[in-house]
């Protein structure tokens, strides 16, 4: 029987060539295909994959968001991430969230394929430059995986109210988080907490609003 896959992913051309490419395997069927992350968690919720495929920064909501919201519909669901962001520390964070397959977005095609059907016989994998990544010790600030994701939504430009509804936390609890990641990163403001995690490369450039 083949494996049903969703792909998540706002790039149209990386979902186009990942689907053409997991179809010609002739063992696996892609049930839909959304680009941000609120659609993600809906599609998941109603079509419970064998495997979905997020990308680490999506509009709405970024991967592990995704994850995190939708294994709690989707239990049997397991989850690649791809991400385009080559930090150590946000590849340790996804892989002690629990995520089934891991990899980067300048890894090959067949090598990103090769994880996905990993995934699906029920294994777990991480890309190899993504295992070099998790050797790297230079980098020291550890993030829990809420952490990153209030990270993600406060450079979205949420404020501790709207990111408390959107992550389904309190007001309080995202101010926690907040004050939790200054203090990791040593600085006195939002601004400066998002400019240092661009720095650290937590942080995609391109999803801040």
């Amino acid at each position: 029987m083949k494996k049903r896959v969703l792909i998540a992913d706002d790039h149209a051309f990386v979902s186009w060539g990942l689907a053409k490419a997991l179809q010609a395997l002739g063992e696996v069927e892609v049930v839909g295909s959304v680009t941000n992350g609120i659609n993600a968690i809906v599609e998941i919720r109603k079509a419970r994959p064998d495997c979905a495929i997020l990308d680490y920064s999506m509009p709405g909501a970024n991967g592990l968001e995704v994850f995190l919201e939708a294994r709690r519909w989707s239990p049997d669901t397991r989850f690649v991430l791809l991400t385009g962001t080559a930090s150590p520390t946000i590849i340790r964070t996804l892989v002690e969230a629990g995520i089934h397959g891991i990899a980067l977005k300048d890894d090959t095609e067949g090598e990103v394929v090769a994880i996905v059907r990993e995934v699906c016989a029920g294994r777990t994998a991480v890309g190899a430059s993504a295992q070099c990544l998790l050797k790297d010790t230079s980098e020291n600030i550890a993030l829990t995986d809420r952490e990153l994701t209030v990270l993600q939504a406060l450079a979205r430009g949420h404020t501790n109210a709207s990111a408390a509804e959107s992550l389904g936390i309190s007001p309080k609890t995202v101010d926690s988080h907040r004050t939790s990641l200054m203090r990791k990163f040593t600085v006195n403001s939002t601004a400066s907490l998002i400019l240092a995690a661009v720095r650290a490369g937590l942080l995609d450039p391109a999803s801040i609003r």
